[in-house]
This record gives C-alpha cells, structure tokens and sequence, in this order.
C-alpha cells in the first residue's frame, strides 16, 4: 500500500476531528488514508471513513446488546460474575449509541445490564 504524504495525512486528521465522533477516528482515518493511498479520489476516501465508524458504531452496539443479555443471566444464575459483564457492557454501549442505524442495540444492552443488578439482588436473596 502506498504511503500519503504528511500534508494529506495531517488534512485528513483535521476532517476525521471535525467529522468523526471520538470512539472512532483512529479508524476512520486509517480507512480515509488507506483509501487514498489506493487512488480513491475525496469524496470516496471520506465515505470509506464514514463507513469505518458505522461499521465500527454498529459492532459496538451489538455487543452492548449481546453483554447486557449476558449480564442479566449471569446475574441470575451466578451473581458475582455479572459485575464484569456490566462494565463491559457499559464501554461497548458508550461507543455503541453513536450507531446511525443500531443505536438501539446499545441502549437495550445497557438496560438490561442496569436490570442485573436487581436481578442479582432478588435471586440471591430467593437462594440465602
């Protein structure tokens, strides 16, 4: 792959802070200079950025769905466990609600994450 010149870079990085939530600008300008390296023109290289946040939002918002399912089971069945899983699920669903298009994803994870915790509490307290 062939390497852009430093001004390119450094135009590109002022275009991915200005146009690129903070998650995921390393990405996305990885994916705008990849593009131009390639012989893409602009306008393409700035929508291979776009894509690469997308891409990365929605990844992000899934997996705070897919850890928010885990938690609320964990929580009922082992309880301790469950701590870990909802801080993860609170990281994946920060970046995950910059999703376009699976935002949704990342605020149903994070509630069920936060509805472990009662969860935990009321089976523990079925068990003990």
């Amino acid at each position: 792959m062939a390497v852009v010149p430093r001004e390119t870079h450094d135009q590109w990085s002022g275009w991915v802070r200005s146009n690129v939530a903070s998650p995921f600008r390393k990405r996305a300008l990885k994916a705008a200079l990849g593009a131009l390296a390639a012989g893409a023109t602009p306008d393409q290289a700035a929508i291979a950025a776009k894509q690469a946040e997308d891409k990365r939002a929605n990844y992000m918002a899934t997996s705070a769905l897919v850890l928010g399912v885990v938690s609320a089971v964990i929580a009922l069945l082992v309880g301790g466990l469950a701590i870990l899983s909802i801080l993860f699920t609170f990281a994946s669903a920060a970046q995950g609600r910059h999703s376009r298009t699976q935002s949704w994803q990342a605020w149903t994870g994070l509630a069920l994450a936060l509805a472990a915790v009662p969860i935990f509490v009321v089976a523990h307290l079925l068990v003990h």
